[in-house]
Formats: C-alpha cells, sequence, structure tokens
C-alpha cells in the first residue's frame, strides 16, 4: 500500500466504554511521536498526532500502515504544528481518517508549511534514492493538502461526549496546552512549556495531566545570544561559515530574530544569511540586515564560495532534509561551525553531533566531523525542570501526571522530583500503556 492511498482494510469495531480510557501511543520514553489516545462512551479522541524521530524502531512507525488503535478515530486534536506532535497526521490522512482537526488558530496558521516542507523533503530524499531511505515517503504533498483541509481552528469547542478548551503554552510558535472533558472526568495534555519570554498560560484543573519533562535539563542558560555571537566570531575569524539546523514552520523565525538583534547591535558581523528550504521564508521572520537568500535546490548556488556565511536548513533533528547536504558539506572542515539546539532525539543525528561522535552517516556514506560543533540547550524558548515543576504544582494537584516526552531517565528524574516536592502520583507511562481516566 502507497501512502497516497486510504488504507482498504475494514476499521476494527469500537468498543466504547463507560469510563474515558487514555492510552499511550507514542510519546512515552521519547521526546517525539507525541500521541494520545482519550476514548469516552460516545468518542475516540486522539490528542497529538505526532511522528518519530532517533532509532530505526521508532522512525519505522512513520511509515504505514498506521496503528489498528488509530484507524477508528473520530477527532483529532493538535497542541502544536511540529513535526513531533503534528507530523503524523497526513499519514492517518492517507489512510483513510476524515474527521475533524481542532487546533489552535496559531497551529492552525503554522500546520501548512509544516507539512509542506516535510512533504518535500521527503519528496527530495526519493528522488535522491539513497540506499536505507524506504522506497516510498511516509507521504505526499496532496495528503498533506488533504490534511490541512480538515483543519477546525478553535480556542473552546465540544464535540459528542468531550469538551475541549485550548490555553497558550509557550516555546515551539502556535503550541497549546489542551483539557479535554468528559463527564466528571478531564484530562490536560501540554506539548513542551515556554520559558519566561514565552510563558505559558495557568493550567486548569485536571484528574490526570499529562506533562512532558523540561526538553533539556537545566533548560535556556540565558546567554543564548553571547554563545551564538562567539561561535560566529570564530567561524568568520578561521574563514568558515556556520549553519544552524532549523525548519521554517520551527525553530528558523526564532533564530533569524536572533540573528537580527546581533547584526543591529554589531554584536557579530552583518553577514549574508541563507534559509535553505523548499517553501521560503517562515511567517513572521523579521527584517535582516543583508537580502536573506532563500535556496529552492542546494545544488543550484555556489554561497561556499563566497565567504562566510550562515546557513538555516531543516529539519532541527538533521533527519532527512537539505540539512544534509549542508551537513555533509560543512562538517569536513574545521574552519565551519554547527549550532546544534539541544542534543535531539536519541538517535538522530544533532544527538550524535551534540554527544561529541567524530563522524556521522549521510545518505549511506559516513562524514568526518572536523567542524566546531556547540550545543545549546535551546534559544531560550523552553522552561527548564524547576520552572515546568512550578508550573505544574501552582494550580490543584491532579490525582496522577504522567511525564512524558522525555528521554526515559529524563522522564523518570521529572516523575521522581515531582513526588518527592510535591507528593504527587508521578508515573512515567510505558509505550502503549491504557489507564482510566
Amino acid at each position: 500500500m502507497t501512502s497516497s492511498a486510504p488504507a482498504t482494510t475494514s476499521a476494527p469495531t469500537v468498543c466504547r466504554r463507560a469510563r474515558p480510557t487514555l492510552t499511550f501511543l507514542g510519546g512515552a520514553g521519547t521526546p517525539t511521536g507525541a500521541r494520545y489516545l482519550v476514548e469516552t462512551p460516545g468518542a475516540r479522541v486522539l490528542v497529538g498526532c505526532g511522528a518519530f524521530a532517533g532509532p530505526a524502531d521508532l522512525t519505522r512507525r512513520n511509515w504505514s500502515p498506521a496503528p489498528d488503535a488509530l484507524r477508528a478515530l473520530d477527532a483529532v486534536v493538535l497542541t502544536g504544528a511540529d513535526a513531533a506532535h503534528g507530523g503524523f497526521l497526513p499519514q492517518l490522512v492517507a489512510e483513510g481518517f476524515t474527521g475533524p482537526v481542532f487546533a489552535t488558530p496559531e497551529t492552525a496558521a503554522l500546520l501548512p508549511m509544516a507539512l509542506a516542507e516535510a512533504a518535500a523533503q521527503f519528496a527530495e530524499e526519493e528522488t535522491a534514492g539513497w540506499p536505507g531511505f524506504p522506497a516510498a515517503p511516509p507521504f505526499r504533498p496532496a495528503d498533506a493538502d488533504r490534511a490541512v483541509a480538515l483543519l477546525q481552528p478553535v480556542t473552546e469547542t465540544a464535540f459528542r461526549d468531550v469538551g475541549l478548551v485550548f490555553g497558550r503554552a509557550g516555546g515551539q510558535p502556535g503550541a497549546a496546552w489542551a483539557h479535554l472533558r468528559a463527564g466528571d472526568r478531564s484530562v490536560l495534555v501540554t506539548p513542551p512549556l515556554g520559558s519566561a519570554t514565552h510563558p505559558p498560560e495557568p493550567r486548569p484543573a485536571a484528574a490526570v495531566l499529562v506533562l512532558p519533562a523540561a526538553p533539556v535539563p537545566g533548560g535556556a542558560t540565558g546567554h543564548e545570544a553571547g554563545r551564538l555571537a562567539a561561535v560566529v566570531h570564530r567561524a568568520v575569524h578561521r574563514g568558515g561559515s556556520v549553519l544552524i539546523p532549523a525548519s521554517a514552520a520551527g525553530r528558523a523565525a526564532e533564530v533569524l530574530t536572533l540573528l537580527r538583534d546581533l547584526m543591529d547591535a554589531r554584536e557579530i558581523p552583518v553577514l549574508p544569511v541563507h534559509v535553505d528550504n523548499p517553501v521560503g521564508l517562515p511567517a513572521g521572520v523579521p527584517r535582516l540586515p543583508e537580502d536573506v537568500a532563500v535556496h529552492r535546490r542546494p545544488e543550484d548556488t555556489d554561497w561556499w564560495a563566497d565567504g562566510p556565511s550562515i546557513v538555516l536548513a531543516g529539519p532541527e533533528t538533521a533527519g532527512p532534509g537539505r540539512v544534509l547536504d549542508q551537513l555533509a558539506r560543512l562538517l569536513p572542515d574545521a574552519r565551519n561551525a554547527v549550532v546544534v539546539a539541544g542534543p535531539g532525539a536519541a538517535g538522530t543525528r544533532t544527538a550524535q553531533l551534540a554527544d561529541g561522535l567524530r563522524q556521522v552517516k549521510i545518505r549511506g556514506r559516513y562524514v568526518p566531523v572536523h567542524a566546531e560543533i556547540t550545543r545549546f540547550a535551546d534559544f531560550g524558548e523552553y522552561a527548564d525542570e524547576a520552572s515546568v515543576r512550578a508550573w505544574a504544582t501552582a494550580g490543584a494537584p491532579p490525582e496522577t501526571v504522567f511525564v512524558v516526552e522525555g528521554e526515559p531517565e529524563t522522564a523518570l528524574a521529572s516523575a521522581k522530583a515531582l513526588h518527592a516536592e510535591a507528593g504527587w502520583c508521578a508515573v512515567v507511562p510505558a509505550d502503549g500503556e491504557r489507564v482510566l481516566l
């Protein structure tokens, strides 16, 4: 079965339960693939529809067929437009899902660019035909278009026996927590929370809280601008360029804003900034001191021959996409620098680079790593561990908090801290585990 045709397998019989349940179909034991199935007496709602990144056993789950548990959904609720929270939606649609997709207006505005960028990246990898990449991509542009057509921008709504309220989560643009209520039971699901400069709205009371661990232990340092300026100065002094993995619908706008501020303040030289992605510039990109060159195909330009530059290419995980062309070109040269924001999910190329691996595999060939690698916790957009706990414990205590969207060690540490400091019943769920709400 190809990803562009709906599944012909009939949907399984749906057993409606007298009491709502929650099943962890992703996001448990990994920062990616957020998929939380809420089943009530009248509806099956998937909160988050994320794609996986990292080791092969996880990324294979992005390809068809979708799990049986996702074949009889009534609705999807998106908590963000990034791949980890919305990247599996076109695949779901390709296999026959036609129900409503509820999202905030901000997420609904960002999702078309995010899915178009991913579809184009997959198509380019398919054309490259390198060994190890599946013959067919997880989805195609037509699937992304059909997924976008199902979007229903809302801030609050009711669907069958489920009430839904969104609230700002901060962090990624458009990210929102989702509060679902069915009768006298409720669950609050949130993506990674924003820092003080991107603060989340206070949470409502809920029986069950699904809370991501802080993306990076310790969170933002508050010195991101100065550290980035130092990286740029060192690369320019060596006559090299700087690569920052950042997708158009993800971190690119944040990075470009930071670069503009540094150039305006003359804290870094005014350099050409190249945004290498197939969909152009993200919405809300600030004015830059120099024109931004948007590369439609990396081989159509010889920017690297014109002196030091700053290059943004996605995705952030350095998975399929044009960032691979740039890494293959820049990593072997010690004059260059690569800035990695966060370690990424275990097994991704950004995680390998952050961990000091001295060679990475790109499209079937190993590439030596001689470029300077600098790891940032993030660019200041995410809350640290203490801030996440402060946000969570500021409201009425839930009956249970499930810590998700972190590596196993990070999630376990967060759960232990919530138990020790707040006395909460804090659990790290297993992949596929089902619990009563």
